[in-house]
């Protein structure tokens, strides 16, 4: 897996695997520049970082980053399992989503996921957390979620990345195909009562 965080670009690592030829992956720019051919299996990720509370109401740089969020199909949150206030932030990101604008990105889909299980649930580590296990840390975020996509990874140890993120393109790629079919009907109703 290819992760460039300044441009949010993800490429699975095995995107070439579709292609006789590396060069074949790549399309260029109008400067000539190599880009990812329209053939490669990517996804693109917006990274939101630090939305601090009161960021819908224009706190910090919340509307800046919120209205890039807009854009976006799925709302992936990437929580701290050693943070002693993980729920707490989870709901405060929750609720900026759902003050922002119309609220319309709380009804977004979402993926949370868990990241440091290499050291969150490690009695004997300082970084440790304050939930002794994974289960009990899953059941209290279970209790607030309003999904069940909840994924677990160690960004540091490499675990769980490459599942997450094909997973996520999987799912980021259902979520396209049901808003276009969606908006292909309101397309239509539209044009039969005369509506623009």
């Amino acid at each position: 897996t290819t992760v460039v965080p300044n441009l949010g670009v993800w490429v699975p690592s095995n995107a070439l695997d579709a292609f006789d030829d590396e060069e074949e992956y790549y399309e260029y720019d109008v400067d000539g520049n190599p880009i990812a051919s329209s053939k490669s299996k990517s996804l693109i990720l917006c990274d939101v970082p630090g939305l601090i509370a009161g960021a819908s109401e224009g706190v910090g740089l919340g509307h800046a980053f919120l209205r890039h969020v807009e854009r976006c199909h799925v709302i992936l949150h990437l929580l701290d399992a050693t943070s002693n206030k993980v729920l707490e932030e989870y709901a405060m990101i929750n609720r900026e989503l759902l003050n922002y604008g119309t609220g319309k990105l709380a009804r977004m889909p979402q993926v949370v996921v868990v990241n440091k299980l290499d050291v969150a649930f490690d009695e004997g580590n300082v970084q440790a957390g304050m939930f002794k296990s994974k289960e009990e840390l899953e059941a209290k975020l279970q209790a607030v979620m309003p999904h069940s996509r909840l994924m677990w990874i160690s960004a540091k140890e490499g675990e769980g990345v490459d599942d997450l993120m094909e997973r996520v393109a999987m799912f980021v790629k259902k979520v396209k195909e049901a808003s276009a079919t969606e908006e292909k009907k309101q397309t239509a109703v539209a044009a039969e009562t005369g509506e623009d």
